[in-house]
């Protein structure tokens, strides 16, 4: 097991807003900033912050349309972690 990629995951997760932003973008598959600032109501700062945890953990990716960066989840496994943390919240 890579300790420094389960440091990053972990820290990532610690979180209750960045995890609701990988919800958003589970259900919404991808936004921009400023959709995440609106929906949130916080700042862009704080929203950019938060996105770049969760990049270094490579939860999430972005690519770049025009002047703006688009977020989505990394890949189908960040998507069945939250699936199964849902599951687990939820029993």
């Amino acid at each position: 097991m890579n300790d420094q990629k389960l440091h990053m995951i972990t820290k990532a997760l610690d979180n209750s807003l960045r995890i609701k932003i990988l919800y958003y973008l589970q259900e919404n598959v991808e936004s921009n900033v400023s959709n995440l600032m609106h929906y949130f109501a916080t700042s862009q700062p704080n929203i950019s912050r938060h996105l770049k945890i969760l990049a270094d953990a490579n939860l999430v990716f972005s690519r770049k349309d025009g002047q703006e960066r688009i977020y989505q989840l990394s890949d189908n496994h960040v998507s069945q972690l939250l699936d199964t943390l849902k599951t687990h919240i939820n029993d």
